[in-house]
């Protein structure tokens, strides 16, 4: 595999990260964004997992699942 380096501090690309798709930047110039995950239970056996890209509304359900 031919090694990436990044466009703006020309550090090389963690391979497994170029694997992912992410070939023009190291990890501290990404501009990608962090999901959540939250777990949502509709019975004993019947769960549900969502992704949140929004950190606010993250947040916000986090605050709310915090009922106790």
């Amino acid at each position: 595999m031919t090694k990436k380096f990044c466009k703006v501090c020309n550090k090389e690309i963690d391979p497994l990260r170029v694997k992912l798709g992410y070939k023009t930047t190291c990890v501290d110039h990404s501009t990608a964004e962090k999901y959540t995950g939250i777990v949502a239970a509709g019975s004993k056996n019947d769960f549900e997992v969502h992704v949140i890209k929004d950190l606010e509304v993250a947040k916000k359900l986090v605050q709310l699942s915090n009922i106790y």
